[in-house]
Parts: C-alpha cells; sequence; structure tokens
C-alpha cells in the first residue's frame, strides 16, 4: 500500500476503522509503515477508537469489534446542525416533483430530506440506508427500493459492489449525497472508500445528482473522494454556510442552492 503519510489524525482514525470493517485485523507495524507517525500515537489513536467502541485492542495491534454497536459519530452528528439539516431538506425536497424517482445515500442530512419527502405523493426512494429505509418502509404512498450490499458498521450504509451493480442498471430523476468534506482542490470527499464508490455512482445514475453538505464540512478533505466540484449538477447548503468560500466553490464551476430561510 502507498504511503499515507500526512493524513490528519481525524482521517487517520476512520482509515484504521474502514480497514478493519474490510480486512478484521491490523498490526502496529502496517500503520506505522503506512503513516509515517510514532507508534505511541497510533497506540493514541488505537485507545480512542476502542473508547469509541469502533475497535478491540490486541497484541500489536487490532481486531475489528464485531460487538459494535451503532456507531457512535453518526449518533452524534444526527443531532448536530440539526437546524442547517433542515434547511438543505427542504430545499432538497422542493427540487422533487410528485412521482419521480428519487435516490438517497446514507447520512445524517439526507436522513433529514427522507423525512421531508414523507410529505410527496407516489414517489419512488431508493437508497442504501437501512435507518431511511426503516422510516420509509411503512409509509403507503412511498415506493421503497433498498439497494443491498455490505452494511457498514454504524453508518447503515451497504456499499460494495452489489449496491454499485444494481445502481447501474436503474434510472432515477434526482440523487442526493451526503458528504463529510468540501474541499476547493479535493472536491467531495466521505471518509469510507467503498461508501465513496456507492455515492459516486447515485450520481452518475441520476439525472440531476446533487451533494448535500452544510457549512461545517466545507475546508474539510475525508478519506476517499466522491466528486469533483464541477461534476454534481449543484450543491445543497444552509443560509450561514460562509459567503467568502461559497463565492471560491462558484468560481470553481460549482453551482451552490443556499438556502434563503
Amino acid at each position: 500500500m502507498e504511503t499515507l503519510e500526512g493524513h490528519s489524525a481525524f482521517e487517520r482514525r476512520n482509515f484504521i476503522v474502514t480497514y478493519l470493517e474490510e480486512h478484521g485485523e491490523v498490526r502496529i507495524e502496517q500503520l506505522r509503515d503506512w503513516f509515517a507517525v510514532s507508534e505511541v500515537t497510533l497506540r493514541r489513536d488505537l485507545e480512542i477508537l476502542e473508547s469509541q467502541n469502533f475497535i478491540r485492542r490486541v497484541r500489536g495491534g487490532a481486531v475489528a469489534n464485531a460487538a459494535q454497536p451503532l456507531e457512535l459519530l453518526f449518533q452524534e452528528k444526527l443531532n448536530t446542525h440539526t437546524q442547517e439539516k433542515r434547511e438543505i431538506a427542504k430545499i432538497a425536497a422542493s427540487l422533487v416533483k410528485n412521482g419521480q424517482v428519487v435516490i438517497l445515500s446514507a447520512g445524517t442530512t439526507t436522513t433529514h430530506i427522507a423525512r421531508e419527502l414523507l410529505k410527496k405523493q407516489d414517489i419512488t426512494i431508493v437508497t442504501t440506508a437501512i435507518n431511511i429505509a426503516a422510516e420509509v418502509a411503512a409509509v403507503d404512498h412511498i415506493t421503497l427500493v433498498m439497494i443491498g450490499g455490505v452494511v457498514r458498521n454504524g453508518s447503515y450504509a451497504a456499499v460494495g459492489h452489489l449496491a454499485d451493480e444494481a445502481l447501474q442498471n436503474m434510472n432515477a430523476d434526482i440523487a442526493f449525497v451526503g458528504v463529510d468534506g468540501v474541499d476547493l482542490q479535493a472536491g467531495f470527499t466521505t471518509p469510507n472508500l467503498m461508501e465513496g464508490r456507492t455515492d459516486s455512482m447515485m450520481l452518475k445514475t441520476a439525472t440531476s445528482g446533487y451533494i448535500v453538505a452544510d457549512g461545517s464540512k466545507f475546508g474539510k478533505v475525508t478519506f476517499s473522494p466522491v466528486a469533483r466540484l464541477y461534476e454534481p449538477r449543484a450543491l445543497i447548503t444552509n443560509q450561514d454556510a460562509p459567503v467568502d468560500f461559497i463565492k471560491a466553490l462558484e468560481e470553481r464551476n460549482c453551482m451552490v442552492v443556499q438556502s434563503q430561510t
């Protein structure tokens, strides 16, 4: 594997969790070679991840936590920047017409969008998020299409080649994809490699693909690319998102739709 030197502590820990989800075990020596940081730093990373129930430390490394509950980060994120996410959800829902097919990625902002879409009539929601599917499944006037795949521990996202192949065989009117990072150079990013690939496929499957992200994501870069700035139809963000950053995005051919309420 190529060196991952220069990543932040947040990105490093997200990579460790993702790697363990896919491979089950990692050694300190591997992490030291990949990140070019000290073993003391890496042991601190593992200690923090274990305290959050993401992993289990073993002698010389770490293993995946098979008994891991819902990812704590997801629960925390669902209850942060709630007003901003609701603003974004209202804009997104206003773009959807009755009878359309809508793709929703996993994520907290898209969860709010799903709740707004319940007010629509005769729409089809396609999602990889099992939490969104659970909320939508009992609603008579919504047709739910659940995309299968490998479910990431805690993020509620089904990802991988099964999800990607299913999306390749679909046509949708509109897609809303949440991201963790919006950066002027790196573009739109998410922490998990497989989830990033599936999210990219969602944008390509839809006639109109939108990124949804509140202003707290601006200037951040996470591990896996989802799209370049100019590729989605637009970025939907909240009213109080940084004005200067929005101007810089628009100068790079990224259309921005911003809440006005």
